[in-house]
């Protein structure tokens, strides 16, 4: 029997709910406060570049290939993507430059001529062990829907987490790996893209250095923002009806309230709003525990005439003291004295994202979140120290900013209702992932699913695809849907 479903926002993980249940067969409307998809996935326009609004790493291909062909399409034909080699470029504060790649003979001479053949000869079997890590940690507790303890608790996965180290300390593992500081930086600021600090990071979470070096990043044509635009064009080809523009005041039972007055009624209502945000203030429920976020991001989107030279499409740039930038940001709830930060030129693999004598440089500094608020002066020093890091490394000259736009913790929370403007929504720390993150269910409203980042499994596009999976899976278990 068709049911119909509402959608309280068309992010990614909105999207993917979307095109599931259409394929089904029922009817699903998506209603959105913004003026487009894709959530954090948006895209930006500034002066004459073109940005990713948010995620500009393209990951873990797996979910996505899964929900195209779950609804029967193909993701690489509908969403053209190609390898980036190198992956990245690292900036180190000696001059030291690291090129990474998935060509694990190529890494490991990149290995021995930084760090010497010891180090070089760690690293086949140190990306073994992170295979088998990953390999264990998605199926049997990622792709997981935790109705008991005995999900999590059961022999077989104790033992898996014994075997693994799963719960070991990420940067402590790390070290005993590897004695270059440099192959330590390189192997753990992952966490960082959970806005997590690999000093706070169960070992677990090495799954992503596995993704960059085993699998390899991505990259779309046209940018991240196709592939939001792209789920929402199969979802209403399915007929999905997406309304944008259409803030939601607030959920009472099954009944979704748009600010005007209008309300919607369906079966069930699926929030893809970030969850203490579509329980605190749509739902009027509380949460039932204290949560803790994740940092929060200072995006700079610049079109500039000009370039930079020596820097590729994805960079990272790190500064003197790594540990002490961590602990400013996640312990001391402060700006970093010397700021690692994350540069993004994609005209690098797609010339027209910004015209000829132009590059659209796409800079990201983590920073706190609102619990440290930023004023004016501190915006300053921050992308002051930043601007004097790219003229270091590549030239880079203020005059030749023609536009910037911003997003920073305010913007986060004011644009996208991010609980104090936590970029990546609720921490990834031990105690919040897996069976102890909050599950995908409304406790006080049966009617009432949740999708995304801030509930399981966890932040990044991959992560809530597979949220999006584990709905459907939910609603097919909970005999709400057929199978």
């Amino acid at each position: 029997m068709s049911k119909h479903f509402i959608v309280v926002g068309a992010g990614v993980g909105g999207l993917g709910v979307a095109m599931r249940l259409a394929h089904r067969g029922h009817r699903v409307t998506v209603v959105e406060k913004t003026d487009a998809v894709g959530g954090r996935n948006r895209r930006e326009q500034v002066g004459q570049s073109r940005f990713d609004g948010g995620p500009t790493l393209l990951m873990m291909l797996d979910p996505f290939k899964k929900l195209f062909a779950d609804v029967g399409e193909d993701f690489d034909t509908r969403v053209p993507n190609r390898l980036c080699d190198p992956s990245y470029r690292v900036f180190f504060a000696d001059g030291t430059r690291f090129d990474g790649t998935t060509n694990v003979p190529v890494m490991t001479e990149r290995i021995r001529a930084m760090s010497g053949d010891a180090e070089a000869a760690k690293y086949p079997g140190f990306l073994s062990e992170l295979k088998a890590l990953y390999e264990e940690s998605i199926p049997h507790f990622v792709r997981k829907n935790y109705r008991s303890l005995w999900d999590f608790a059961s022999p077989a996965q104790l033992k898996r987490v014994l075997q693994h180290h799963m719960l070991g300390n990420l940067a402590k593992r790390i070290k005993q790996r590897f004695q270059d500081k440099r192959l330590q930086m390189i192997f753990s600021f992952q966490t960082m893209y959970l806005g997590l600090s690999p000093n706070d990071a169960p070992w677990v979470y090495a799954t992503l250095a596995y993704m960059e070096y085993g699998e390899g990043i991505f990259y779309p044509e046209g940018g991240l923002g196709s592939i939001s635009d792209t789920m929402a064009q199969i979802a209403q080809e399915k007929g999905v009806q997406i309304r944008l523009n259409s803030p939601v005041e607030k959920i009472e039972g099954r009944r979704v309230h748009l600010v005007g007055g209008e309300i919607i009624e369906g079966d069930v209502v699926v929030a893809n709003a970030d969850m203490p945000y579509a329980q605190r203030e749509l739902a009027a429920a509380a949460p039932k525990r204290n949560l803790r976020y994740s940092c929060s991001a200072h995006l700079m989107y610049i079109d500039y005439e000009g370039d930079l030279e020596g820097f590729e499409h994805h960079n990272v740039v790190f500064g003197a003291d790594f540990d002490g930038n961590l602990d400013a940001i996640f312990h001391n709830l402060r700006l970093p004295e010397d700021p690692a930060f994350y540069v993004c030129i994609s005209k690098r693999s797609d010339p027209e994202a910004a015209p000829d004598g132009r590059i659209n440089l796409f800079v990201l500094v983590p920073c706190p979140n609102l619990d440290c608020p930023m004023d004016e002066s501190m915006v300053n020093q921050l992308e002051g120290q930043v601007f004097d890091r790219l003229a270091k490394e590549g030239g880079f000259d203020r005059t030749k900013v023609r536009e910037i736009k911003r997003r920073g913790p305010n913007e986060w929370r004011n644009e996208l209702n991010l609980e104090r403007g936590a970029a990546f929504g609720i921490s990834h720390d031990l105690f919040q992932s897996a069976f102890m993150r909050p599950q995908n269910r409304s406790k006080s409203n049966p009617d009432l699913y949740f999708v995304g980042a801030s509930t399981v499994p966890g932040n990044g596009l991959p992560m809530v695809l597979i949220s999006a999976e584990l709905i459907e899976e939910r609603l097919i278990h909970e005999g709400v849907i057929p199978a």
